[in-house]
């Protein structure tokens, strides 16, 4: 599958940045994150929109304070109609623009889904509260339609030290519904980045929907708390291997019906978040939130990939600034 995906930078080290990224899908160059005021553009390359699915877009300050961004796409279809999508904003953003699809464009929450093939895209960024000088990365990665290649076996194993944290032992009214900050605070205690659970997940709840799965919101959690990150469309368990054969956990979204994902922690899912800390022979290392005790797992490869990437293909990339 030929994903594509771009990173926009502001200081921070480049080859440091490059190492967190798979080299399959590594930019040739990582461009400068130049602001126009509060304002950024991006005209997606024509290449990236062909055959394109999606487009998730995602900013990552680190900066404590009260910061947030807005996400528009401005795109023209190949029959030559012109439209504009919005999506809702992220952290704290007063005077937002409603956020609206159109015939071309859906705006669903976490990513922008083509609807009818597009000539030409530009995405617009809008931020309020964020330092010019705090290091910052804007990722723009485009699905495109193609087929997952079959994972092949490591030639060696590998295992990362992520401390397990069950969302099943949280407050009632949070434990079903707290599995991405939940993975984000493992990959915090990874890196040695202490943080409160409840403090984590009340960050990560997405105010326009109410919601903790949204991923840009996830990320904007971690950011707060000194990780930069960025979302990707991973277009291959090898390129997944890559990230943990660096040392770099993923944070996963998953979904499958009863008996695609034997012994996992919950039966079916529409959505889940989870840790990939490495990879033993025909297994999957995870840390799987969802899960009472025994919250360091394996689950089978070939399973694994299919209920992940044939399926959202999504994963969050965490790492020190």
């Amino acid at each position: 599958m030929s994903n594509s995906f771009s990173l926009f930078a502001q200081e921070l080290d480049e080859a440091a940045l490059q190492r967190a990224v798979p080299p399959s899908i590594r930019p040739k160059q990582i461009e400068p994150l130049a602001w126009n005021g509060d304002k950024f553009s991006f005209d997606l390359p024509p290449a990236a929109l062909e055959d394109a699915l999606e487009i998730l877009p995602c900013l990552s300050v680190v900066h404590d304070g009260a910061w947030g961004y807005q996400f528009a796409i401005e795109c023209e279809t190949k029959a030559g109609h012109s439209s504009r999508a919005v999506l809702d904003p992220v952290g704290s953003f007063v005077r937002a623009e409603a956020s609206a699809a159109n015939e071309a464009v859906a705006a669903e929450i976490d990513l922008l889904r083509i609807r009818t093939p597009l000539q030409a895209a530009t995405l617009h960024l809008r931020v309020q509260g964020v330092a010019s000088e705090a290091p910052a990365l804007l990722s723009v990665s485009v699905r495109r339609k193609g087929a997952v290649p079959a994972p092949t076996l490591a030639s060696r194993d590998t295992a990362l030290a992520v401390p397990p944290q069950s969302q099943m032992v949280l407050r009632p009214e949070l434990a079903s519904h707290v599995c991405s900050p939940t993975s984000v605070a493992m990959l915090l205690a990874y890196y040695g980045h202490s943080a409160d659970i409840y403090d984590v997940i009340a960050e990560a709840r997405h105010q326009p929907s109410g919601l903790y799965g949204v991923w840009p919101a996830n990320i904007h959690a971690a950011a707060r708390r000194g990780l930069l990150g960025y979302l990707l469309h991973f277009p291959s368990w090898e390129a997944a291997r890559a990230l943990l054969d660096a040392g770099f956990p993923i944070v996963a979204s998953v979904r499958y019906e009863a008996g695609e994902l034997r012994r996992a922690a919950i039966e079916r899912t529409s959505g889940h978040l989870l840790v990939v800390r490495g990879c033993a022979g025909d297994t999957v290392l995870v840390n799987d939130p969802a899960a009472n005790d025994e919250v360091a797992r394996a689950y089978d490869l070939a399973e694994f990939c299919k209920v992940w990437l044939e399926r959202s293909a999504v994963g969050y990339v965490l790492f020190p600034p």
